[in-house]
C-alpha cells in the first residue's frame, strides 16, 4: 500500500478492539472464538505465515453479524485444493460469524460461523464455538466441520438429525468457477473436530498471550509446502500486542514449524457525530467597521445581512419569501460545507433568528441540493423571555414535503458561470489482484466545478500519474465483450489523461419527483448521455427508480478518441429505507454494458457521520462458465468521510467501489444511474427526524 494510502488509515482509526484471527474472523491465532467486533466496526488484516499470506476485510454488519472478505495467496508450486486447480494459488472466499448468545454472570458467548461460504471452498468450514471470561483469561471451545475436523475428531453429531449430514465432505463446493453458495456441505461429514483456546491478558501492559489446540492439521500444504509429511503439531502459541487503541500486532509459532506474524488496524464506522464549529465572525447586525461588511451590503435590509452570514457560514441563501405583515417567513437555502444536514439547518435558523424582524413567528427552510428539493423544515420561534425547555425542542420542528417559491419577495442574483478549480492527490487501489494482492495508483487530480445555471453543471477531471503498479501482462481471459475487464490497459496507458468532462442538469418537479441529466465524457472507460429519475413519497420508507444510458468506449489513452463498443444500457430500481441498523436495500434490473440482462441486489449500511458500508450481487443470463472465475459479479461499496483529515466542516467523502474480480458480465456505468437515492439520503424524511433536536438554534 502506497504511504499515503497508509497515512489515510492511520488518521481515520479510532479506539477499538481489533482481537482477530489470521483468517481475518475474531479469534486466536488461526482458531475462531465466539468474539464479535464492536458495531459498526471495520477492520483490516494482514497475515503472513510460510503456508500463505492472507489478507482479510472484517464488517461487523450488525451487532451480532460478522462477515469477513479472505484472500489467501500461495506462491509454491504443485498445490492441489478442492477445486483440483495445480500451480499458485489465489484464493477469494467470504466467510460469516453469527452470534446467538450473548456471555452473561453464568453462561458463555456461542455463535455459529461458515468460513469459505461461496469460493473455491480451498478453506471451507463452519463452526459451533463458545467463549467464557474468567477475569484476566478468555477460554473458547469449539465444534467444527470441514477444515475444522481434520483431527482431534469425534463423530459428527448433526448425523443425529438427519443421515443426509454424513459422508465425505463434499468436494469442489464452490463449484468449477468458484463464488458459488455451497450450502448443500453445511455441517456435514462422517467426523467433526473439537478445537479450543485460550488467552490471557497481562495485567498493567497491552500484552496478550495466546494458546489454541487446532483441529485443522493443514495435512495437504504442509506436505507440500512444509515437505514434512508426518503433519503439523496442534498447538499453536502467539504473543499480541497492542501499540495504540485500533492497532494489534501478534507474533506466534504456529504448526511447530513456523513463525507468524499479523497486524490488524480498526476503524469506528459509527462514531457519535461531532458538531464542529462553523466559522467565527461578528455578524452583520453589528457595525459595519465589526462586522467587515461591504459598503454596498445593504444593513437597514435584514434580506442583504442574512445573504452575507449565510454565505459566511457555508451556507447559500437563493431565495426568501416575506410578505409585508406575514408572521412567516420562507427561506431557500443550500448546503455547502455541512456533512449532517441539521448542522446546515441549525445554522441558518441561528442566523434567522438574529436577522429577521421579531414579527415572524415561523421559519419555514426550503432544502434545495443542487436544484433538487427533497424536504422542507418548519420552525417556531420561542418567545422572547421564554424559558427554554430542551425536552420540548424537537416539537418546535416539523419536516414537511419540498415546496417551491414561484413568487419570492427576495430572490440572491448568483454570477454564472461560478467556476471553482481544485488540485489533490489521488489513491486508486485494486485489492486482490490474480497476480497481485495490491495495486495502487496515486496521481495528482485537477477538477474543475462549473454551476452555469440553476441546476446546470460542468463537471471535469484530469489526472497526472505520479506512481503506478497496474500491468497489463495478464490479459482478460473473458468470452464476453470486454466492457471492464481491460481496466488495467486504461491505467497503463491513459494513466495520465483526461477522466472525466460532462455537463449535467439536476432538478425537483412535483415534490416527489428527482432527475438527473449529464451528457459527455462520463468515466474512465466510457463516453455517453443518460439519466436517471427516482420517485420519493414523502415519509415513505420506499422509493423507484429509472435510468436509461446510451455510451461508448473510450481509447485507451483516455483521450477524446472512442473504440468500436456501442451500448444502451438502463435498469428500473427499488429501494427499501429498513428500520433496521441504518441499512438500506435496493434492487435494480434491467442491462448492462456487455448487453446482458439481469438483476443487483445491494445492501448498504451508512451512518450519520458519513461512513458507509455496503456489499452488492449481480446475476444476469450469462453462465458460470460464461462469466469465468467468480461465477458472478459482486463487491462492496466504501464510502469514507474526510472531515477528520481536513479543518472546519467539510461534505468531502472519499468513494470507491470494489469487485471481487474484474469482469465484464453484470458490469455497470460507475457513478451514473442508481445514485441519486443514496446521494439524497441525509436529507431523507426519517434521516432529518432523528435530528430534531440538533436542529433548534
Amino acid at each position: 500500500m502506497h504511504p499515503v494510502n497508509w497515512f489515510l488509515l492511520i488518521l481515520l482509526t479510532s479506539g477499538l478492539s481489533a482481537r482477530a484471527s489470521d483468517l481475518g474472523t475474531t479469534g486466536l491465532i488461526d482458531l475462531p472464538t465466539a468474539r464479535v467486533m464492536n458495531d459498526g466496526e471495520f477492520r483490516i488484516v494482514f497475515s503472513q505465515q510460510r503456508l500463505a499470506d492472507i489478507y482479510n476485510l472484517n464488517y461487523q454488519a450488525t451487532p451480532w453479524l460478522e462477515a469477513t472478505y479472505r484472500y489467501v495467496r500461495n506462491d509454491v508450486k504443485g498445490i492441489r485444493y478442492a477445486d483440483a486447480r495445480v500451480g499458485q494459488h489465489r484464493d477469494r472466499s467470504y466467510a460469516f460469524k453469527a452470534r446467538l448468545l450473548e456471555e452473561s454472570a453464568y453462561l458463555p458467548q456461542i455463535a455459529v460461523g461458515a468460513q469459505d461460504f461461496f469460493g473455491s471452498g480451498a478453506w471451507a468450514g463452519e463452526y459451533v464455538v463458545a467463549s467464557k471470561k474468567f477475569r484476566n483469561f478468555d477460554v473458547s471451545l469449539g465444534l467444527g466441520w470441514g477444515r475444522f475436523a481434520k483431527t482431534n475428531t469425534i463423530n459428527n453429531p448433526m448425523k443425529l438429525l438427519s443421515d443426509r449430514f454424513g459422508g465425505d465432505y463434499a468436494p469442489n463446493v464452490g463449484g468449477n468457477q468458484g463464488g458459488q453458495l455451497r450450502l448443500g456441505s453445511l455441517f456435514r461429514g462422517d467426523q467433526a473436530g473439537i478445537f479450543g483456546g485460550i488467552s490471557y491478558q497481562i495485567p498493567g501492559w497491552p500484552l496478550r498471550v495466546l494458546a489454541e489446540y487446532s483441529s485443522d492439521d493443514y495435512s495437504h500444504e504442509q506436505r507440500v509446502i512444509m515437505n514434512d509429511a508426518g503433519g503439523a503439531s496442534p498447538f499453536n502459541f502467539a504473543l499480541d500486542w497492542k501499540p495504540s487503541a485500533n492497532t494489534n500486532l501478534v507474533f506466534s509459532r504456529q504448526q511447530g514449524n513456523q513463525w507468524g506474524l499479523r497486524l490488524s488496524l480498526s476503524f469506528d464506522t459509527k462514531s457519535n457525530l461531532p458538531r464542529n464549529p462553523p466559522p467565527r465572525f461578528y455578524s452583520s447586525a453589528e457595525s459595519r467597521d465589526r462586522s467587515q461588511a461591504p459598503e454596498n451590503l445593504n444593513l437597514t435590509s435584514w434580506y442583504d445581512r442574512l445573504l452575507y452570514d449565510i454565505e459566511r457560514s457555508g451556507l447559500l441563501l437563493r431565495r426568501a419569501d416575506l410578505p409585508p405583515g406575514s408572521s412567516v417567513a420562507t427561506l431557500e437555502i443550500s448546503n455547502m460545507v455541512y456533512g449532517l444536514t441539521a448542522d446546515a439547518v441549525h445554522r441558518a435558523l441561528t442566523l434567522a433568528e438574529a436577522h429577521l424582524p421579531p414579527s415572524v413567528t415561523t421559519i419555514i427552510l426550503v432544502l434545495n441540493e443542487d436544484n433538487i428539493k427533497p424536504a422542507t423544515i418548519v420552525y417556531r420561534r420561542q418567545n422572547r423571555g421564554q424559558t427554554r425547555i430542551s425536552a420540548s425542542n424537537a416539537r418546535r420542528i416539523d419536516i414537511l414535503p419540498s415546496r417551491v417559491l414561484d413568487s419570492p419577495t427576495n430572490t440572491t442574483i448568483y454570477r454564472w458561470p461560478e467556476v471553482a478549480i481544485g488540485m489533490s492527490l489521488k489513491g486508486r487501489v485494486q485489492f486482490f489482484d490474480p497476480e497481485v494482492p495490491l495495486r495502487h495508483q496515486l496521481a495528482a487530480v485537477v477538477s474543475v466545478g462549473a454551476k452555469i445555471g440553476e441546476g446546470w453543471n460542468l463537471w471535469g477531471s484530469y489526472f497526472h500519474d505520479i506512481t503506478n503498479n497496474f500491468s497489463t501482462t495478464r490479459p482478460p481471459a473473458s468470452s464476453l465483450p470486454h466492457v471492464r475487464s481491460e481496466i488495467n490497459r486504461y491505467l497503463v496507458y491513459g494513466a495520465t489523461g483526461l477522466d472525466a468532462l460532462y455537463l449535467e442538469k439536476r432538478g425537483t418537479f412535483r415534490e416527489k419527483w428527482h432527475y438527473r441529466a449529464y451528457a459527455g465524457v462520463l468515466e474512465e472507460m466510457y463516453s455517453g448521455a443518460g439519466g436517471e429519475i427516482i420517485f420519493q413519497p414523502f415519509q415513505s420508507r420506499f422509493a423507484f427508480g429509472a435510468s436509461l444510458n446510451a455510451v461508448r468506449r473510450r481509447d485507451y489513452d483516455r483521450g477524446w478518441g472512442l473504440l468500436d463498443w456501442r451500448v444502451v444500457t438502463g435498469h428500473v430500481s427499488a429501494y427499501w429505507a429498513s428500520p433496521f441498523y441504518n441499512l438500506d436495500l435496493g434492487v435494480h434490473s434491467g442491462r448492462y454494458l456487455a448487453k446482458d440482462v439481469g438483476t443487483t441486489f445491494e445492501v448498504r449500511r451508512t451512518f450519520d457521520n458519513g461512513w458507509m458500508i455496503g456489499g452488492f450481487a449481480t446475476f444476469t443470463n450469462v453462465s458460470a462458465a460464461q462469466f469465468g472465475e467468480g461465477s458472478f459479479d459482486k463487491g462492496f461499496f466504501f464510502r469514507v468521510p474526510l472531515d477528520k483529515l481536513l479543518p472546519g466542516n467539510q461534505k468531502n467523502l472519499w468513494n470507491t467501489t470494489l469487485h471481487n474480480l474484474q469482469r465484464d458480465g453484470g458490469q455497470r456505468l460507475e457513478g451514473f444511474g442508481q445514485t441519486l437515492w443514496y446521494e439524497l439520503r441525509g436529507m431523507r424524511y426519517d434521516a432529518l427526524y432523528n435530528h430534531r433536536d440538533r436542529m433548534v438554534p
